[in-house]
């Protein structure tokens, strides 16, 4: 418990340094460094197209040479992904020792993104995990995993965050999949993403538009009826004008072959004019000012 606060009271205090920062100095520091630590994936989720490929995966000393660029540069707060960081190894080491040598650099906020197929037991982090609709939907997509990712976000010993990915598969649920993933107590907040990638993939599975608009409506108003969705008024607003400031320089992405800023698809104009990931858009407004912004930022932290 001593040490969990620990890692809090380093959070709140790297916050406030790079609030003074960036609001009375106005100095633009790196922020979130995000590293796609490999491909490799137990599941095939319709619509990833990056898994199993092996382009992506680092081995340990590339992965840290990587961090601590990145540290170097100022970033603080390390997202982990993949395909499924859990499953990452390299000349012994696992994703446990990534997460302590990250500690070690001086990263204050790192978190895995994890599909949580896995045991949720690596200390010194946070956890994201994808549940994609109610049991039913979600075990379409993800076949037999639904009551595996509530077990191991149950027994995890570190707070643990939901985050759902809305699709045409999943979008008519959406309302009951809040429900059951508040309903199971498990998870801190919930937080969403609208399906993104190349303007063939939307076609067939995102949605555009008035239903993109409308599915924004319904969340906020699961929101306002005091569900634990991670996102503020500021943030709703950005992404029902879809005009916040993109890309953010703050935000990098790593990945084998090269570091983007904001994600690795900003060299895609037609997949970032369509961008649904609500946490970018959270931290663009946080960074802009907006006190809803900041302060949902906070309340997750």
């Amino acid at each position: 418990m001593r040490t969990t606060r620990g890692r809090t009271a380093r959070r709140y205090a790297g916050y406030v340094w790079y609030g003074l920062q960036t609001f009375l100095l106005r100095r633009e520091r790196p922020y979130l460094f995000t590293l796609i630590i490999g491909d490799a994936c137990n599941l095939n989720c319709f619509y990833c197209l990056s898994k199993n490929t092996g382009l992506y995966d680092l081995d340990h000393r590339a992965v840290i040479e990587r961090l601590a660029a990145a540290h170097a540069r100022g970033h603080r707060a390390l997202v982990i992904s993949g395909g499924e960081p859990m499953l990452w190894q390299s000349d012994g080491a696992t994703i446990a020792d990534v997460v302590r040598q990250a500690g070690e650099l001086g990263f204050a906020d790192i978190t895995i993104f994890t599909n949580g197929t896995f045991p949720l037991t690596v200390p010194g982090c946070r956890y994201i995990v994808t549940v994609d609709g109610t049991r039913s939907t979600h075990d379409a997509i993800r076949p037999g995993t639904y009551d595996q990712i509530m077990r191991h976000a149950r027994e995890a010993d570190a707070e643990v965050f939901a985050s759902i990915t809305i699709s045409k598969k999943n979008a008519s649920e959406l309302e009951q999949a809040i429900e059951g993933m508040d309903a199971a107590g498990v998870f801190k907040g919930i937080m969403f993403n609208l399906l993104t990638g190349q303007p063939r993939v939307l076609e067939r599975h995102g949605l555009l538009g008035a239903e993109r608009l409308q599915v924004l409506q319904r969340v906020w108003a699961m929101k306002r009826k005091g569900y634990p969705i991670v996102l503020s008024g500021a943030a709703y607003r950005a992404m029902c004008r879809n005009d916040w400031r993109r890309p953010i320089r703050q935000i990098e992405l790593g990945t084998r072959s090269a570091v983007f800023t904001c994600c690795r698809d900003v060299v895609h104009p037609d997949v970032c004019r369509n961008c649904g990931y609500s946490g970018c858009v959270e931290l663009s407004q946080a960074l802009a000012g907006r006190p809803s912004a900041i302060l949902a930022l906070l309340k997750a932290a």
